[in-house]
C-alpha cells in the first residue's frame, strides 16, 4: 500500500489506465464522531492484529523474532507480514527466481518464524498484495520470465488483472507461501486488492480475479482477506462471501470534492458490508495506521498511542458522510467487527532501527 504523508497514512489512486482497462475488461473476462444507521451483525471473534511493512522496511529473521516477542507481550493475536510492495520483495520464491539474503527471507527462514511465532501463540499472516503494489514482483518477473512479464504487466506497479495468465502467476507465488505458513492452528492470507487502477467495467473483471484467487486459497485451507477501497457497491453481491474485509477508508484518503462524491456513490460502505453479511476488520486509516518514519517523534508517538488506547473503538470507521466529507471517526452503532488491525507502514523509514520499532510496539494497546 502507498502510505505517504501526514502522521497517519494517505493513499493514492491512479486512474491512468482507466480507458485501457475498459477495453481490456470488456474483451477478456478532528470533529466528534458521526453516527450512521447500521444493522447489527452477530457477535464475531474480536481479534487484535498488527501489520509490519517488510515491503518498504525490510527486516532480518532476528529482527522479526524481536517483533514477534513484542507482539506476543502485547497480547496480539496475529501478526501480518506485508511481504512485498513496489519497493522490495522480502521473500525468496523459486518461481520468481530471486535469491535469499538477510532481508529476502528464504522459505526455510519463514518456516522458522512460523515455529517461533506458534510457540508464542501469535498467528503469522502472509500479505502479498495483488494486482497493485506489485512493482517488486514485476521487476523480478522481468529478469526471470520476460515473456510472462510482458503478458501480465499492466503498468510498472500493477499486474494485469484482466489477463488469465496473471492468475496463474499469482497462484504459483501463493502456492510456495501456502506450504510455508500452513503449520499453524489458523490460516489466513491477505490478497490485497487495494488501490487498483480501473473503472466500473474493469472492476467487474477485478471481482472475478479476486474471487478466483480466493477460491484457490480457500481450497488450500486459508481464510482470505482483502482491503475495502476497491469494492464497488454494484460488485459486492458478486464478491465471494468467504472473503474478510479489512476496512481502512471509503475515501481512500482522497480530499477532492468530486472524488469524494464519486466514492460515496460507488464504493461500498460499512453499512453496505454489514447488510451483505460480510466480516469486517477495522483498519481505520486515521486511528490504526502509523508510519514507521515517525517513530521517535514523541509528540506523534504519544498522540497515536493515546488515541488508539483511549478514544478509538472497533466500530469507529473512516467513511464519507452524507455531506460528502471524509470522516475519520464515523461511529457505526451496533456493528460487531472481527477486531482491529494496526498497521505500521514503512515508507522512508530506513533510519528507524528495530529497537525503536520494538519499543513502540511495547507501548501499544489495541482495543478488543
Amino acid at each position: 500500500m502507498s502510505k505517504i504523508g501526514g502522521v497517519f497514512m494517505l493513499k493514492r489512486q491512479s486512474w491512468f489506465w482507466a480507458i485501457l482497462l475498459i477495453s481490456i475488461g470488456l474483451l477478456t473476462i478532528g470533529p466528534a464522531p458521526t453516527a450512521n444507521a447500521a444493522a447489527s451483525v452477530s457477535q464475531l471473534s474480536r481479534q487484535q492484529g498488527l501489520l509490519i511493512d517488510l515491503g518498504r522496511h525490510p527486516m532480518t529473521e532476528p529482527d522479526l523474532k524481536q517483533v514477534i516477542r513484542a507482539a506476543a507481550a502485547r497480547k496480539v493475536n496475529y501478526l501480518v507480514l506485508h511481504l512485498s510492495d513496489n519497493e522490495h520483495l522480502s521473500f525468496q520464491s523459486k518461481y520468481l527466481g530471486n535469491r535469499a539474503s538477510k532481508t529476502v527471507l528464504s522459505q526455510a527462514a519463514l518456516r522458522r518464524l512460523v515455529t517461533y511465532s506458534n510457540a508464542r501463540h501469535v498467528q503469522l499472516v502472509p500479505d502479498v498484495d495483488v494486482p497493485s503494489h506489485a512493482g517488486a514482483i514485476l521487476r523480478q518477473l522481468k529478469k526471470k520470465r520476460p515473456k510472462t512479464y510482458r503478458a501480465v504487466k499492466l503498468d510498472r506497479e500493477t499486474l494485469n488483472y484482466t489477463h488469465r495468465q496473471t492468475n496463474t502467476v499469482v497462484k504459483a507465488i501463493y502456492r510456495e507461501l501456502d506450504r510455508t505458513f500452513k503449520h499453524q492452528r489458523h490460516h489466513a492470507f491477505i490478497l490485497g486488492a487495494d488501490e487498483v487502477p480501473g473503472n466500473t467495467a474493469a472492476y467487474h473483471t477485478l471481482t472475478t480475479f479476486i474471487n478466483d484467487l480466493s477460491r484457490y486459497q480457500n481450497q488450500q485451507g486459508y481464510t482470505t482477506v482483502i482491503w475495502n477501497d476497491s469494492i464497488l457497491k454494484r460488485e459486492l453481491p458478486r464478491l465471494s462471501k468467504n472473503i474478510v474485509v479489512n476496512y481502512w477508508s471509503q475515501s481512500g484518503n482522497h480530499s477532492e470534492t468530486r472524488s469524494l462524491k464519486d466514492r460515496k456513490t460507488m464504493r461500498a460502505s460499512v453499512p453496505n458490508l454489514v447488510k451483505a453479511k460480510r466480516k469486517i476488520v477495522n483498519a481505520n486509516s486515521y486511528a490504526a495506521y502509523y508510519q514507521l518514519k515517525y517513530i521517535g517523534n514523541q509528540r506523534h508517538d504519544d498522540y497515536f498511542i493515546n488515541y488508539l488506547k483511549n478514544r478509538y473503538r472497533p466500530n469507529l470507521f473512516n467513511e464519507i458522510d452524507k455531506h460528502g466529507q471524509n470522516q475519520n471517526r464515523t461511529l457505526e452503532r451496533g456493528v460487531k467487527t472481527n477486531g482491529t488491525l494496526v498497521c505500521l507502514w514503512g515508507h522512508d523509514s530506513k533510519h528507524i532501527s528495530t529497537k525503536q520499532i520494538v519499543n513502540f510496539i511495547q507501548r501499544l494497546t489495541i482495543p478488543k
